[in-house]
């Protein structure tokens, strides 16, 4: 319960929709004589609502702590993180600054991209950590940034861009990242497969270079292997 009231959990309808066909499943399974059919979906939708709650309480960690080390930070670092929620990526980075380092976490705190989510909520921890002087957070739209061309030199998001709808949303924001990413920047997104090899695309087209996606197996499943998390990294 610490994990979930810390790090909120990432499209919660999508693992109550997986519950409920579980639930449902069961109910069938013992309306029809225990049949053998019955008790296989009713595990499988289990097992997809496991990895589920896996993915958002455990796994997305872990596929960030692979991801930062390879994150260069220095004394002039500053660093936006675009929909930090409850500001995990976010603290991480923070926690690895060098002195004069700083770092911005942009949402619009919408309870059903991530429970529990609030601005209030991450600025008392940043006070809690004493890292007042390193991370802050504020209320704004990933497309359209209320920041100046060139003003960030690492730009992150974790799960976050594939919320925009429509597709025009997203390429929207990422020309927006584009905008306020310094020349040699260095951007990492982690999202769903089928969101990261689109913005592979338009990142390509507003001419960011060294573009590599790569998978993060069993810690990126929402749900199981159709559905994974990929991570993108990029410079400007």
């Amino acid at each position: 319960m610490k994990k979930v009231r810390e790090n909120g959990i990432d499209g919660f309808w999508g693992l109550v929709s997986f519950i409920g066909l579980a639930v449902a499943c069961f109910i069938i399974w013992l309306a029809t004589g225990l049949a053998t059919s019955w008790l296989i979906a009713t595990l499988l939708y289990v097992a997809m609502a496991s990895c589920f709650l896996y993915t958002t309480l455990i796994g997305k960690q872990k596929i960030w702590n692979q991801q930062l080390p390879q994150i260069t930070l220095s004394t002039d670092t500053r660093a936006l993180d675009i929909g930090c929620g409850h500001g995990m990526v976010l603290f991480k980075i923070a926690h690895r600054l060098p002195a004069g380092g700083h770092i911005t976490g942009i949402d619009i705190w919408r309870q059903q991209d991530q429970t529990n989510n609030s601005m209030a909520t991450v600025t008392q921890k940043i006070h809690t950590d004493g890292l007042d002087q390193v991370a802050a957070v504020q209320t704004a739209d990933m497309r359209k940034l209320p920041f100046a061309d060139n003003h960030f030199n690492v730009v992150v998001s974790g799960l976050a861009i594939h919320n925009v709808k429509p597709k025009a949303g997203r390429q929207q924001s990422l020309r927006e990242i584009a905008r306020v990413l310094q020349p040699g920047g260095q951007l990492v997104i982690a999202d769903l497969g089928f969101s990261c090899n689109a913005y592979r695309q338009e990142l390509a087209r507003l001419g960011f270079h060294d573009i590599q996606v790569t998978g993060t197996g069993i810690n990126g499943w929402w749900g199981g292997p159709w559905m994974p998390t990929l991570v993108l990294r990029a410079i400007r």
